[in-house]
């Protein structure tokens, strides 16, 4: 894991949500580890997957009654690593699966690769608040490094180019005054815009716009906020696990405040707007990733408008910017 910055490392990830669960174990690859998740009688549990027998992937096993079976002995493990059966001898066998820690929380199933495993943290505000209808978009994994996709979704400067007409203008711009803060857990830029949105995505569902919010958390965890005059009219966190070096899963979740429109009219109304923007972004990753493994490493500049950029990196190293308060103005 050493190929990752510390944060990121040593933090928890969501690798699966609670639905997903079945008779089934579930494969998954988290820092490039491959992970086994299965439903023991106590709830979710995750092994590194391997049987300690013959390193046969437990993930090609069957769960039975709570435990998981290696598919090549058919030796059994309880949810702590315990083997419970070792068919064929009186006593089941001394070894144990390698156990990983799991939380279940809002919706979703977390772990942590930490020898010694820091606590699970609050998650962001509006998730599993009541006064917001809310849903978890699973995504398929894409082809990009962790920071350029955490920097991707909170850069203000290529939505007028990549999504044009989309999310942005391609041809209009407007002064926007901007706050930059930044905290030793946190960052966040908020743009005061006070118009209606100039694309046709956020024309459509939001009306007049008072802000817009970007905010990284450690250890990877990305979200947009945009307000109305009311507060919060759409709130988008994305939780980008990392895979492998090359490879991010992101776990979005979109929240609403409750109010007349159905919740499922809603749900499907921003995947519908929001599936072309994702289909841009993911072509844009590849061709950022493939484009730096032709020249062997990133050469990256820092422009005007990266100002969250150095303190992500901070942030996700583990280590704790120095505070800041900056207030600028850019043509939004």
């Amino acid at each position: 894991m050493s190929d990752y910055p510390e944060a990121v490392a040593e933090g928890w990830h969501p690798i699966a949500s609670a639905g997903e669960f079945g008779r089934k174990p579930l494969a998954r690859i988290l820092l490039g580890r491959p992970i086994v998740l299965f439903k023991s009688a106590g709830g979710p549990a995750a092994f590194l997957d391997r049987c300690p027998h013959r390193n046969m992937p437990l993930s090609a096993g069957r769960v039975r009654d709570g435990e998981i079976e290696c598919p090549y002995h058919g030796w059994r493990f309880a949810a702590d690593g315990r083997c419970t059966l070792t068919p064929g001898a009186d006593q089941p066998a001394a070894q144990r699966a390698e156990a990983l820690p799991i939380i279940e929380r809002a919706g979703l199933v977390w772990t942590n690769l930490a020898r010694d495993p820091a606590e699970f943290p609050a998650l962001p505000s509006p998730i599993g608040d009541e006064r917001f209808d809310g849903f978890w978009w699973l995504m398929r994994p894409s082809r990009a490094r962790l920071l350029d996709t955490i920097e991707n979704f909170l850069d203000p400067a290529h939505p007028h180019f990549l999504h044009a007409g989309i999310v942005r203008s391609g041809a209009t711009r407007r002064p926007v005054a901007v706050t930059v803060t930044i905290r030793g857990d946190h960052a966040e830029a908020t743009y005061i815009e006070n118009t209606r949105a100039s694309g046709l995505m956020p024309r459509l569902l939001e009306g007049l716009r008072s802000a817009s919010i970007g905010r990284f958390f450690p250890p990877s965890i990305g979200q947009i906020v945009f307000e109305g005059p009311s507060g919060p009219r759409l709130a988008v966190t994305v939780f980008f696990s990392p895979e492998a070096a090359d490879r991010i899963r992101p776990i979005a979740h979109f929240a609403t405040p409750k109010g007349l429109a159905p919740a499922v009219l809603k749900k499907a109304l921003l995947k519908l707007f929001n599936w072309p923007v994702v289909v841009q972004d993911r072509a844009a990753l590849r061709a950022q990733f493939d484009n730096v493994a032709r020249f062997g490493a990133p050469h990256y500049a820092l422009g005007p408008l990266d100002f969250l950029l150095p303190a992500i990196r901070q942030l996700a190293a583990g280590e704790a910017p120095d505070a800041q308060d900056r207030h600028l103005t850019i043509n939004l």
